[in-house]
């Protein structure tokens, strides 16, 4: 009994993920450029969402002869493309141990917003990160109860109009399904930004 199970799982979670190539530019921490396809994860239900735990702790790449090169993570200082949306999506290795490539989300004057991936029995999660580059100080941010309304007031306290703003997000998020958590740490983030070039 326990052998099909174990065979029902490999089957299960191997058929959760689709292997494709994607046209890339790696910047590798000795200043060389590379331009090649990597192979990344994408997820069996929606094939145009790739996993960004594809590229952590191994980058696969297929150079133009069609051979397989894999690169550590600790190799690569930046790694970018363009999704099977449209939409550019940059990776740099800025984890304390190099071994993984965290997506850069935002990168404004003030603030850095970073998603470190790890890969899951049928998918992946996601760990964000929040860094002001004036005070040098960061959050670690989870999602698992929803947009973490006090922690988002106190790092934003320097700015009074902040906290009626997360809490007006905090409860936009929650009644409209278009307003993801996403899309309402940018529009936080921003309002941030925005609050700040006046100063």
């Amino acid at each position: 009994m326990r052998i099909y199970l174990s065979l029902f799982l490999s089957l299960a979670f191997s058929f959760a993920f689709s292997q494709k190539t994607i046209d890339a530019k790696i910047i590798t921490f000795d200043n060389d450029t590379l331009r090649t396809k990597v192979k990344i994860a994408t997820n069996m239900f929606d094939p145009t969402l790739i996993y960004g735990s594809s590229f952590s702790p191994k980058v696969k790449t297929v150079n133009d002869e069609g051979k397989k090169v894999v690169m550590e993570a600790s190799q690569i200082k930046e790694l970018s493309f363009t999704d099977f949306n449209g939409k550019n999506r940059v990776f740099v290795n800025n984890s304390e141990n190099k071994k993984s490539l965290n997506e850069h989300l935002f990168n404004g004057k003030i603030l850095d917003w970073y998603r470190g991936y790890m890969a899951t029995t049928g998918g992946e999660n996601g760990t964000d990160f929040l860094f002001n580059k004036v005070t040098q100080k960061g959050i670690g941010v989870g999602y698992f109860t929803g947009l973490p309304k006090n922690k988002l007031i106190e790092f934003f306290s320097d700015e009074p109009e902040m906290s009626k703003f997360i809490q007006d997000m905090k409860s936009s998020s929650m009644r409209n399904a278009e307003n993801s958590i996403d899309v309402c740490m940018e529009s936080i983030i921003k309002k941030y930004e925005s609050l700040k070039s006046k100063n």
